[in-house]
């Protein structure tokens, strides 16, 4: 219960560090130097779930999707990305249910789909990967995916409703 609870403060602080980052790129076109140790930060809490945590094989399929969608399009989200890769390089990785690879990596891949109508509301709340994390939860008994997955996002969301466009002056 304790590696859980770990993983996913190290994900709850990674979501507020990347949408933060995100933040200041949309918003402020790039400018403020604190994006940088937030990307950071963000890299090696990332890199803690990869190493430490059964949901290290969720993260890795959000991770290629996200640079296969083409979402890794500023060097301060790459240098996020490098970090988060070093961290289980160095200290070895948790590698989980490598079976559970594909689906979550498809699974966040639809999540940046743009659907309309009736599949809107999973575009627009990212719901396609949180039910696939809730799915391999029932079926492998293993909850670290779904547990992890809604505090990174949840972090991510409160960081996005809170800053409306600004970030503190940042």
């Amino acid at each position: 219960m304790y590696d859980i609870l770990l993983a996913a403060v190290a994900a709850l602080v990674a979501g507020a560090a990347i949408k933060h980052v995100d933040c200041i790129e949309d918003s402020k076109g790039g400018e403020g130097n604190v994006k940088w140790p937030l990307a950071i930060v963000a890299g090696l809490c990332i890199g803690y779930v990869l190493a430490f945590s059964p949901a290290a094989v969720l993260f890795i399929g959000v991770i290629a999707a996200q640079v296969l969608m083409g979402k890794i399009d500023r060097a301060v989200h790459g240098t996020a990305v490098i970090i988060a890769a070093a961290v289980p390089l160095l200290l070895g990785m948790q590698y989980g249910e490598m079976g559970l690879l594909l689906p979550f990596f498809a699974l966040a891949a639809l999540d940046e789909v743009d659907f309309r109508e009736a599949l809107k509301p999973f575009s627009d709340y990212r719901l396609w990967l949180k039910a696939g994390a809730l799915v391999a939860g029932a079926l492998t008994g293993v909850w670290d995916y779904f547990v992890v997955l809604l505090a990174f996002d949840a972090a991510y969301l409160a960081v996005d409703r809170y800053s409306n466009g600004k970030m503190l002056g940042m």
